[in-house]
């Protein structure tokens, strides 16, 4: 069904570079021997037909090649069926059909192409972890939906580096209708037969293609047209998401330049999802339904249209655009609120990276690709987010953000590395060469993060005068930073960022006032590794545990051991054994963080459970955690203690909760990883909340100097 906006009658986020890299292998791939001195435009004139009872994909390509092409190589794989090839002979060998052009049609350059495949692969509705987006789902037919990754291999790739143009035309049942990147020509229905046409003159990369059973609304916002491919039961927000996108395209035009396509949709997905690609957003019906989605997951998405699928990755020296696109939607809508919410972004970031990274998972960001599990995501994402902020202190706002639209000029629609950003900060920041290769090298190329400790600080008091002394240090390997340093009296803070380039750095500030505390970062502008005292004990802190043991309770319901394992998975320890209470009272596991899956039987784990303070109190039947988190509200608790650094957690359920509720539970603890303390109550979240963390050791009080 289409329908308009009533406001505007008128008939997200790039492609992530694994896709890019899957195309390895693909059922249907070519490579075109092209006279150089000859190249232009390939066109392709696409028709395809979804036959979704049979889950099958049946194709035609007419490819129009550059004159002076002479052959043409096509590879598949063996479970899709050529139909036939005309316009030239070919071999077959070894899988590769090996194409003579010189038989085609001189005046036409055109070669025909028809092909049909199964996409069959197999999606959870509700899978437990979304650390691989998507699941790994390349390709896969339902009776009213489709999903093609461009890695899916649902039409010809050219892998010759010549420019192409498309004009695809998707033929399926009545009402379903087809979404790619693009313009599109029409939506139409015809019988009992549907009718998609989209036209691609600047690919930004091999295509996807989504199509479903979809209500379709749309207006204009200038000239662009915004949609949104909603199925039936979700149609109701659309007004909504519309709306939100108007404020993203304005908001993104205002801060780097004029949106970059001829539209932006907004496209339902039938299993979860949160992909990005040009002009539109794949995301899946749950997360749709999730009110805080239009103002953050999507913000992130229209954002890329601008770096990632406008301006586009050269990957060979690492993946900027998760970073700078977090940085610019992610990060900025929080400093947009207040001061604070930008502060706990920056210090959740830096948690996240402590507990999912730091250590042996640790990579440089020149080798980001894609987010493929939590410590690629605390690199790629928050690591680059953070080098976005760090330089943007160096060189000031205007500085920053007039690089960012000078790069957004000059390197649309071109690969742009690292570099290129390098260059554009260091001629609207006035830094030298030599200041932007220290900043590259030590932050791009090589893994970790500042550890930074402080060292005798203490008020001295000289001609009059006071004023605060100590030492800044650093461990190896070493960063030329800036620390901001804070003084703070009864009224008044001074604040001086220090420059450390060594293993230590003196300071010296004065304060007007008898001074109380010094801090040194205290509002995490630094990427720099955090200690374990700053850190609260959180679902991401299970996640990133080296060495955690799962303990099912004894007399468990028989499905909870399943569910646990699934649990598990959406932790990161889908490779963590599940121990039975027997097990964990024989084992020696002083060291280990333990996770109970209900409430434990024996001593060892009761005991364990017992010592978590006063404000703790845990049953079978009921569970109460400070003051807000109770089962008088709840039927399920997850959360997360920390004793003597170790890490103490329980999910539990409380007698008589239906395992359905149990599973629905277990699914939704992964996705709130900054949370220590949750309680649900028919799989529905009641309550939140995350403990307190016993202090830093880069806030030093300095005693009562007055």
């Amino acid at each position: 069904m289409m329908t308009s906006d009533s406001r505007h009658p008128h008939p997200l986020s790039t492609l992530r570079l694994v896709f890019v890299a899957a195309l390895a292998g693909l059922w249907i791939l070519f490579a075109a021997a092209v006279d150089s001195a000859a190249q232009q435009t390939l066109h392709h004139e696409l028709e395809v037909e979804i036959l979704h009872d049979a889950k099958t994909l049946r194709g035609k390509d007419t490819i129009r090649f550059p004159r002076g092409a002479s052959r043409l190589r096509v590879a598949f794989r063996p479970d899709v069926r050529i139909l036939g090839v005309k316009g030239a002979t070919y071999t077959q060998k070894k899988g590769v059909l090996d194409l003579n052009l010189e038989a085609a049609d001189p005046s036409s350059n055109t070669v025909v192409l028809r092909y049909e495949g199964v996409f069959d692969d197999p999606f959870e509705a509700e899978p437990f972890s979304m650390d691989n987006p998507g699941q790994g789902v390349m390709g896969t037919i339902t009776g009213y939906a489709a999903f093609f990754l461009a890695g899916s291999g649902w039409y010809p790739v050219i892998l010759e580096d010549i420019p192409e143009t498309f004009r695809v035309s998707v033929t399926a049942p009545r009402g379903i209708y087809a979404v790619m990147e693009g313009r599109l020509e029409t939506h139409a229905d015809d019988g009992d037969r549907s009718l998609s046409i989209w036209s691609v003159a600047r690919p930004s990369g091999p295509l996807a293609m989504f199509a479903g059973r979809y209500v379709v609304n749309e207006r204009m916002h200038g000239k662009v047209r915004i949609a949104t491919y909603f199925f039936p039961a979700n149609a109701g927000l659309s007004t909504r998401y519309l709306d939100a996108v108007q404020r993203h395209i304005s908001r993104y035009e205002a801060l780097h330049g004029p949106y970059p396509f001829a539209k932006f949709a907004v496209v339902e997905n039938f299993f979860p999802t949160g992909y990005g690609f040009p002009s539109f957003t794949l995301l899946g019906s749950r997360v749709l339904r999730l009110p805080f989605i239009p103002d953050t997951s999507l913000r992130h998405e229209v954002a890329h249209c601008w770096w990632g699928n406008g301006v586009l990755v050269d990957a060979a020296g690492g993946n900027w655009c998760e970073g700078l696109t977090t940085y610019v939607a992610d990060y900025l809508s929080k400093e947009e609120d207040s001061f604070e919410q930008a502060r706990g972004y920056r210090l959740r970031t830096l948690e996240k990276y402590a507990l999912l990274a730091a250590g042996e998972k640790d990579f440089p960001l020149s080798n980001f690709r894609s987010r493929y599990n939590p410590a690629s995501q605390a690199v790629g994402y928050g690591k680059a987010m953070f080098v976005f902020h760090m330089m943007r202190l160096r060189i000031g706002d205007a500085a920053f953000w007039a690089a960012l639209r000078d790069i957004y000029g000059e390197r649309l629609y071109k690969k742009t590395n690292w570099g290129h950003f390098m260059d554009a900060f260091a001629e609207h920041g006035g830094l030298d060469q030599d200041a932007v290769r220290t900043f590259y090298d030590q932050w791009i190329t090589r893994p970790g993060a500042l550890q930074l400790a402080m060292d005798r600080p203490r008020v001295v008091t000289a001609a009059g005068r006071t004023q605060v002394e100590g030492v800044l240090i650093q461990k190896s390997p070493r960063y030329n930073v800036r620390v901001p340093l804070e003084v703070a009296g009864a009224t008044v803070k001074q604040r001086e960022n220090v420059p450390l380039d060594g293993a230590t750095a003196k300071f010296s500030i004065r304060m007007q006032q008898a001074p109380r505390t010094v801090a040194a970062d205290p509002d995490f502008d630094v990427f720099r590794l955090l200690y374990p005292e700053e850190i609260p004990a959180t679902v991401n802190a299970v996640k990133g545990s080296g060495a955690l043991a799962a303990v099912l309770a004894e007399d468990s319901p028989e499905p909870w051991a399943q569910i646990f394992r699934g649990l598990l998975m959406g932790l990161n320890h889908g490779g963590t054994p599940v121990w039975r209470e027997s097990r964990f009272a024989a084992e020696d596991t002083a060291g280990a963080d333990v996770l109970f899956f209900g409430m434990p039987k024996r001593e060892k784990g009761r005991n364990l459970l017992s010592e978590l303070g006063d404000a703790v109190l845990l049953s079978s039947r009921a569970f109460q955690v400070g003051k807000d988190i109770s089962s008088r509200n709840a039927d399920t608790l997850f959360a997360v203690f920390k004793k003597n650094q170790r890490l103490v957690a329980v999910f539990l359920p409380v007698a008589g909760t239906d395992v359905e509720t149990v599973v629905r539970t277990a699914r939704k603890i992964t996705h709130y990883g900054r949370y220590g303390r949750l309680s649900f109550k028919g799989g529905v979240n009641t309550g939140k909340g995350v403990g307190e963390v016993s202090g830093s050791p880069l806030v030093v009080d300095l005693g009562d100097n007055s």
